[in-house]
């Protein structure tokens, strides 16, 4: 299949699947009551998930030279998924699954634009133009057309 077939499946695949685990993580919450366990019971699922795929794969690990040449901003990223999934677990039963999405897709679409724009931790530089200023503009109408009361 070509890439530029292929890659926006497997993008939108991928946000599909993003109110599927916010919803699983709110029930997991519900039904132990705590939502940093629910987080971390996540994280532990990944893990062997993860851990898994390596070895059926037997991908070889990298150096650690290539671990440590890293840039420093690069590990920031397992802080934010940690950050995003306590939140997700947190809001989802409290404003809805589709609220909650509506909210973090709008904040994903805005600082990706300003990354894009000043090139920030190795992306593409990409200006603002007045059609992301528009397309900006109506992701954030849309949340409010969108956010159920």
């Amino acid at each position: 299949m070509k890439a530029w077939i292929l890659l926006p499946c497997i993008a939108i695949c991928a946000g599909a699947l993003i109110p599927v685990q916010a919803a699983a993580n709110a029930s997991l919450s519900k039904s132990i009551d705590s939502v940093v366990y629910s987080a971390l019971m996540l994280f532990v699922v990944g893990l062997v998930f993860i851990s898994g795929f390596l070895i059926i794969n037997r991908m070889p690990v990298p150096s650690m030279t290539a671990f440590a040449t890293a840039p420093a901003y690069s590990y920031v990223g397992g802080l934010i998924v940690a950050v995003y999934v306590l939140s997700i677990t947190y809001l989802a039963p409290r404003m809805g699954v589709g609220n909650a999405i509506c909210f973090i897709v709008t904040g994903q679409i805005v600082v990706a634009v300003l990354i894009d724009h000043f090139g920030l931790l190795g992306a593409a530089e990409s200006a603002i133009g007045i059609r992301r200023c528009a397309g900006v503009t109506l992701m954030i109408t849309g949340l409010f057309l969108a956010r159920s009361a």
